[in-house]
Protein backbone atom coordinates (compact mmCIF):
# COMPACT_ATOMS: atom_id res chain seq x y z
CA UNK A 1 0.00 0.00 0.00
CA UNK A 2 1.23 3.51 -0.80
CA UNK A 3 2.61 5.30 2.28
CA UNK A 4 0.14 8.16 1.77
CA UNK A 5 -2.95 5.92 1.60
CA UNK A 6 -5.33 5.79 4.55
CA UNK A 7 -6.29 2.15 4.97
CA UNK A 8 -9.65 2.72 6.67
CA UNK A 9 -10.75 5.38 4.19
CA UNK A 10 -9.71 3.15 1.29
CA UNK A 11 -11.85 0.26 2.59
CA UNK A 12 -14.86 2.54 2.94
CA UNK A 13 -14.44 3.83 -0.61
CA UNK A 14 -14.06 0.28 -1.90
CA UNK A 15 -17.40 -0.60 -0.29
CA UNK A 16 -19.07 2.40 -1.93
CA UNK A 17 -17.54 1.45 -5.25
CA UNK A 18 -18.66 -2.19 -5.10
CA UNK A 19 -22.20 -1.07 -4.17
CA UNK A 20 -22.15 1.25 -7.17
CA UNK A 21 -21.16 -1.66 -9.41
CA UNK A 22 -23.35 -4.39 -7.92
CA UNK A 23 -26.24 -2.17 -6.79
CA UNK A 24 -27.31 -4.03 -3.63
CA UNK A 25 -25.36 -6.56 -1.56
CA UNK A 26 -25.50 -8.27 1.81
CA UNK A 27 -22.72 -7.93 4.36
CA UNK A 28 -21.49 -11.43 3.48
CA UNK A 29 -21.47 -10.66 -0.24
CA UNK A 30 -19.43 -7.48 0.37
CA UNK A 31 -16.96 -9.50 2.48
CA UNK A 32 -16.54 -12.00 -0.35
CA UNK A 33 -16.28 -9.37 -3.09
CA UNK A 34 -13.57 -7.37 -1.29
CA UNK A 35 -11.89 -10.18 0.69
CA UNK A 36 -12.39 -8.28 3.95
CA UNK A 37 -13.20 -9.70 7.38
CA UNK A 38 -16.66 -9.44 8.90
CA UNK A 39 -15.71 -7.01 11.68
CA UNK A 40 -14.17 -4.49 9.28
CA UNK A 41 -17.06 -4.63 6.83
CA UNK A 42 -19.66 -4.35 9.62
CA UNK A 43 -17.96 -1.28 11.10
CA UNK A 44 -17.61 0.37 7.71
CA UNK A 45 -21.24 -0.26 6.78
CA UNK A 46 -22.43 0.90 10.20
CA UNK A 47 -20.52 4.17 9.78
CA UNK A 48 -21.63 4.69 6.17
CA UNK A 49 -25.24 4.06 7.17
CA UNK A 50 -24.97 6.52 10.08
CA UNK A 51 -23.56 9.12 7.65
CA UNK A 52 -26.48 8.43 5.26
CA UNK A 53 -24.18 7.32 2.44
CA UNK A 54 -25.68 3.83 2.55
CA UNK A 55 -29.20 2.56 3.13
CA UNK A 56 -30.05 -0.86 4.53
CA UNK A 57 -33.21 -2.62 3.41
CA UNK A 58 -33.77 -5.98 5.08
CA UNK A 59 -30.28 -7.53 4.86
CA UNK A 60 -29.24 -5.64 1.70
CA UNK A 61 -27.08 -2.52 1.58
CA UNK A 62 -27.30 0.01 -1.23
CA UNK A 63 -26.08 3.53 -1.96
CA UNK A 64 -28.39 6.30 -0.78
CA UNK A 65 -30.10 7.36 -4.06
CA UNK A 66 -30.59 10.89 -2.73
CA UNK A 67 -26.80 11.35 -2.62
CA UNK A 68 -25.52 9.08 -5.38
CA UNK A 69 -27.42 9.80 -8.55
CA UNK A 70 -26.49 8.42 -11.94
CA UNK A 71 -27.12 10.43 -15.09
CA UNK A 72 -28.62 7.30 -16.67
CA UNK A 73 -31.27 6.92 -13.97
CA UNK A 74 -34.73 8.33 -14.56
CA UNK A 75 -36.70 9.87 -11.74
CA UNK A 76 -40.48 9.81 -11.84
CA UNK A 77 -42.39 11.56 -9.11
CA UNK A 78 -39.32 11.36 -6.86
CA UNK A 79 -38.96 7.60 -7.32
CA UNK A 80 -35.65 6.31 -8.66
CA UNK A 81 -36.92 3.02 -9.99
CA UNK A 82 -33.51 1.48 -10.64
CA UNK A 83 -32.56 2.02 -6.99
CA UNK A 84 -35.23 -0.34 -5.64
CA UNK A 85 -33.77 -3.51 -4.13
CA UNK A 86 -36.72 -5.95 -4.40
CA UNK A 87 -36.58 -6.37 -8.22
CA UNK A 88 -32.90 -7.36 -8.03
CA UNK A 89 -33.65 -9.89 -5.29
CA UNK A 90 -36.39 -11.41 -7.44
CA UNK A 91 -34.22 -11.51 -10.58
CA UNK A 92 -31.36 -13.20 -8.74
CA UNK A 93 -33.66 -15.67 -7.04
CA UNK A 94 -35.46 -16.75 -10.21
CA UNK A 95 -32.62 -16.06 -12.67
CA UNK A 96 -35.14 -14.60 -15.11
CA UNK A 97 -35.17 -11.13 -16.68
CA UNK A 98 -37.22 -8.78 -14.52
CA UNK A 99 -39.03 -5.65 -15.72
CA UNK A 100 -40.49 -2.60 -14.01
CA UNK A 101 -42.97 -0.49 -15.99
CA UNK A 102 -45.03 2.55 -15.05
CA UNK A 103 -47.98 4.33 -16.60
CA UNK A 104 -47.14 7.64 -18.25
CA UNK A 105 -49.63 9.48 -20.47
CA UNK A 106 -51.53 6.38 -21.57
CA UNK A 107 -48.32 4.44 -22.24
CA UNK A 108 -46.36 1.81 -20.34
CA UNK A 109 -42.82 3.10 -19.93
CA UNK A 110 -40.03 0.71 -18.92
CA UNK A 111 -38.17 2.00 -15.85
CA UNK A 112 -35.89 -0.92 -15.11
CA UNK A 113 -34.76 -4.12 -16.79
CA UNK A 114 -32.56 -6.55 -14.87
CA UNK A 115 -31.13 -9.32 -16.96
CA UNK A 116 -28.29 -11.80 -16.54
CA UNK A 117 -26.02 -11.51 -14.51
CA UNK A 118 -28.82 -9.68 -12.59
CA UNK A 119 -26.61 -7.00 -11.05
CA UNK A 120 -27.08 -3.81 -13.09
CA UNK A 121 -29.95 -2.14 -14.93
CA UNK A 122 -29.99 -2.64 -18.68
CA UNK A 123 -29.92 1.08 -19.36
CA UNK A 124 -30.57 0.81 -23.10
CA UNK A 125 -34.10 -0.47 -22.42
CA UNK A 126 -35.02 2.21 -19.87
CA UNK A 127 -37.66 4.69 -21.09
CA UNK A 128 -38.71 2.46 -23.99
CA UNK A 129 -42.43 1.78 -24.46
CA UNK A 130 -44.33 -1.47 -24.32
CA UNK A 131 -47.86 -2.00 -25.75
CA UNK A 132 -50.70 -1.53 -23.27
CA UNK A 133 -53.02 -4.06 -24.92
CA UNK A 134 -50.61 -6.97 -25.43
CA UNK A 135 -47.83 -6.80 -22.82
CA UNK A 136 -48.37 -8.28 -19.37
CA UNK A 137 -47.13 -5.01 -17.83
CA UNK A 138 -49.64 -2.96 -19.79
CA UNK A 139 -52.60 -5.29 -19.35
CA UNK A 140 -52.22 -5.69 -15.59
CA UNK A 141 -52.05 -1.91 -15.08
CA UNK A 142 -54.96 -1.32 -17.47
CA UNK A 143 -57.05 -3.95 -15.65
CA UNK A 144 -56.51 -2.32 -12.25
CA UNK A 145 -57.29 1.26 -13.25
CA UNK A 146 -60.53 2.91 -12.06
CA UNK A 147 -63.37 2.10 -14.51
CA UNK A 148 -63.65 5.62 -15.95
CA UNK A 149 -59.90 5.92 -16.47
CA UNK A 150 -59.76 2.50 -18.08
CA UNK A 151 -62.68 3.36 -20.36
CA UNK A 152 -61.06 6.61 -21.48
CA UNK A 153 -57.75 4.87 -22.14
CA UNK A 154 -59.34 2.10 -24.15
CA UNK A 155 -61.17 4.68 -26.27
CA UNK A 156 -57.90 6.49 -26.96
CA UNK A 157 -55.93 3.34 -27.80
CA UNK A 158 -55.43 1.93 -31.24
CA UNK A 159 -55.40 -1.86 -31.00
CA UNK A 160 -53.32 -3.69 -33.56
CA UNK A 161 -52.14 -7.30 -33.75
CA UNK A 162 -48.47 -7.92 -32.98
CA UNK A 163 -48.78 -11.69 -33.28
CA UNK A 164 -51.60 -14.10 -34.04
CA UNK A 165 -52.29 -14.28 -30.29
CA UNK A 166 -52.72 -10.54 -29.62
CA UNK A 167 -56.05 -9.31 -28.22
CA UNK A 168 -56.93 -6.54 -30.66
CA UNK A 169 -60.71 -6.73 -30.51
CA UNK A 170 -62.28 -4.46 -27.87
CA UNK A 171 -65.07 -6.97 -27.36
CA UNK A 172 -62.50 -9.61 -26.34
CA UNK A 173 -60.02 -7.36 -24.55
CA UNK A 174 -62.48 -5.91 -22.02
CA UNK A 175 -63.60 -9.28 -20.56
CA UNK A 176 -59.94 -10.38 -20.67
CA UNK A 177 -59.07 -7.38 -18.47
CA UNK A 178 -61.87 -8.32 -16.07
CA UNK A 179 -60.34 -11.78 -15.66
CA UNK A 180 -56.91 -10.22 -15.06
CA UNK A 181 -58.29 -7.96 -12.35
CA UNK A 182 -60.08 -10.85 -10.64
CA UNK A 183 -56.99 -13.07 -10.60
CA UNK A 184 -54.55 -10.24 -9.80
CA UNK A 185 -52.01 -10.89 -12.54
CA UNK A 186 -51.59 -10.77 -16.32
CA UNK A 187 -49.85 -13.13 -18.72
CA UNK A 188 -48.47 -12.23 -22.13
CA UNK A 189 -48.22 -15.63 -23.80
CA UNK A 190 -46.61 -14.79 -27.15
CA UNK A 191 -49.04 -11.87 -27.60
CA UNK A 192 -46.23 -9.34 -28.09
CA UNK A 193 -43.31 -11.51 -29.21
CA UNK A 194 -43.43 -15.08 -30.49
CA UNK A 195 -41.57 -17.53 -28.27
CA UNK A 196 -41.72 -15.16 -25.28
CA UNK A 197 -43.86 -15.26 -22.16
CA UNK A 198 -44.27 -12.61 -19.48
CA UNK A 199 -46.11 -12.53 -16.14
CA UNK A 200 -46.88 -9.24 -14.35
CA UNK A 201 -48.55 -8.03 -11.17
CA UNK A 202 -49.43 -4.44 -10.25
CA UNK A 203 -47.35 -2.11 -8.08
CA UNK A 204 -49.24 0.19 -5.75
CA UNK A 205 -48.45 3.63 -4.38
CA UNK A 206 -50.88 5.50 -2.13
CA UNK A 207 -53.27 2.57 -2.65
CA UNK A 208 -53.40 3.21 -6.40
CA UNK A 209 -51.83 1.20 -9.19
CA UNK A 210 -48.79 3.11 -10.47
CA UNK A 211 -46.96 0.42 -12.40
CA UNK A 212 -46.13 -3.25 -12.60
CA UNK A 213 -43.32 -5.75 -12.09
CA UNK A 214 -42.86 -8.67 -14.45
CA UNK A 215 -40.80 -11.76 -15.15
CA UNK A 216 -39.99 -12.17 -18.84
CA UNK A 217 -38.45 -15.13 -20.60
CA UNK A 218 -38.86 -17.78 -23.24
CA UNK A 219 -41.85 -20.09 -23.23
CA UNK A 220 -39.42 -22.76 -22.09
CA UNK A 221 -38.34 -20.70 -19.06
CA UNK A 222 -41.88 -19.72 -18.09
CA UNK A 223 -44.12 -22.73 -18.41
CA UNK A 224 -47.87 -22.64 -17.78
CA UNK A 225 -47.53 -25.08 -14.89
CA UNK A 226 -45.20 -22.67 -13.06
CA UNK A 227 -47.27 -19.50 -13.50
CA UNK A 228 -48.93 -19.57 -10.06
CA UNK A 229 -45.57 -20.07 -8.37
CA UNK A 230 -44.11 -17.10 -10.26
CA UNK A 231 -47.15 -14.98 -9.41
CA UNK A 232 -46.70 -15.63 -5.70
CA UNK A 233 -43.10 -14.42 -5.86
CA UNK A 234 -44.05 -11.40 -7.96
CA UNK A 235 -46.72 -10.39 -5.45
CA UNK A 236 -44.18 -10.61 -2.63
CA UNK A 237 -41.76 -8.44 -4.63
CA UNK A 238 -44.51 -5.92 -5.40
CA UNK A 239 -45.31 -5.54 -1.70
CA UNK A 240 -41.62 -5.00 -0.93
CA UNK A 241 -41.44 -2.35 -3.66
CA UNK A 242 -44.38 -0.48 -2.15
CA UNK A 243 -42.62 -0.56 1.24
CA UNK A 244 -39.40 0.74 -0.36
CA UNK A 245 -41.24 3.53 -2.15
CA UNK A 246 -42.93 4.62 1.06
CA UNK A 247 -39.52 4.64 2.79
CA UNK A 248 -37.79 6.63 0.05
CA UNK A 249 -40.55 9.23 -0.13
CA UNK A 250 -40.99 9.57 3.63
Amino acid sequence: MDSYEVSTLKKGLLILDILRQKHALTLTEIMEELSLNKTSVFRMLYTLEKMNYVNKYNKYYQLNPHIFRDEHLYWHQDIEWTSLVAPYQLARQEEITTYIGILEDCEMVIKNVIREPFEQPFFQAIDTRTPMHSSALGKVVLAHLPPETQHDMLNSMRLHPLTAKTFYDYGLLVPHLQVIKAQGYAVDNEETNLGKCCIAVPIYGNKEVIGAIALHGSTEQIKKTAIRSFVKKLVEASKKITTEIDYLLA
